[in-house]
């Protein structure tokens, strides 16, 4: 499985394996994606007899055709805005551009809707079963982008979505890429499946943004490394109780509200939530990145 990332996860990496430094590399354009093992087909069977007295009828035949590798798929994964609500969607991209799969889901109740997509140049349009319809065009960060911009030279989606007399504005920014299969989201950090594994990243946050000290511990892959401006270690849950406020500052809590464990972000065998505010493993949460912040004002 190959997962490429972007230019765009500015998430802090510190305290974590040496290796994981680097994720963030070179903007969404690339000259040439990593290869992937390309999916396969059940191989077809053909078979053919002859038609003569049973005594000198041929034995039949049956000739199995290679399987037929199928391409690659790009996920493009994005996170916004559809008006006031967060939202998050999975764009699965053939190598010619078009769209094979597409998903929205509300960051409230993490529920995929499925979509289904049409490409003209520039412009994309995502219909749902229930009727609503976003109609998104390229944009990019990048003013030295070439026209006409593609999945691979966009930093993000916009546009509107509407519904009968309801039209909210669409804005969605580009966090990362892979090719991983729906089942496969987390192999590299888990023998679970992607939904018990992000249910336990869910529970974590609940417990954490109500206060719920003992269960974050239980949450929580000992030890746990905070990195601040100055960094520590805890090793037990009693040292998480006492240290709690320095652990789960307001700029932090405020930080985890707009978490997405949902489709998360891999690297380094580790999942990441919030930008790498926290990373987890397939025990629980392992490292928390503290950086400064100001809050906005009431």
């Amino acid at each position: 499985m190959q997962r490429i990332t972007t230019g765009l996860l500015a998430f802090s990496l510190l305290g974590l394996p040496a290796a994981t430094a680097g994720a963030a590399t070179a903007p969404l354009a690339t000259s040439a994606a990593p290869s992937a093992t390309p999916a396969q087909t059940s191989p077809s069977a053909t078979s053919a007899s002859t038609a003569t007295h049973p005594a000198e009828r041929s034995p039949d035949t049956t000739t199995s055709s290679a399987p037929t590798p199928q391409p690659a798929l790009d996920n493009y994964r994005l996170s916004g805005t559809l008006g006031p609500y967060p939202i998050g969607a999975t764009l699965s991209v053939r190598p010619d551009q078009t769209v094979a799969n597409a998903h929205y889901f509300y960051v409230k109740n993490l529920v995929d809707i499925p979509l289904s997509a049409q490409k003209s140049g520039e412009q994309i349009t995502l219909s749902e079963a229930g009727g609503g319809r976003f109609t998104l065009h390229f944009e990019t960060s990048d003013k030295k982008a070439p026209a006409p911009l593609t999945f691979q030279t966009s930093t993000a989606l916009a546009g509107t979505w509407a519904d009968g007399t309801k039209t909210y504005p669409v804005k969605l920014n580009l966090e990362s890429i892979d090719r991983l299969a729906p089942n496969a989201l987390y192999e590299d950090v888990t023998d679970a499946p992607p939904a018990v594994f992000e249910a336990m990243v869910q529970r974590f946050l609940r417990n954490v943004l109500s206060g719920n000290k003992a269960e974050t511990a239980k949450l929580i892959s000992w030890p746990l490394r905070v990195n601040a401006e100055h960094s520590f270690t805890l090793k037990t849950p009693a040292a998480l109780s006492a240290s709690w406020s320095r652990v789960f500052t307001p700029c932090i809590l405020a930080t985890l509200r707009g978490a997405i464990p949902h489709e998360m972000f891999v690297h380094n065998g580790q999942a990441m939530i919030a930008n790498g505010t926290v990373w987890f493993d397939a025990h629980g949460a392992s490292a928390i990145n503290s950086n400064p912040c100001q809050l906005p004002k009431k």
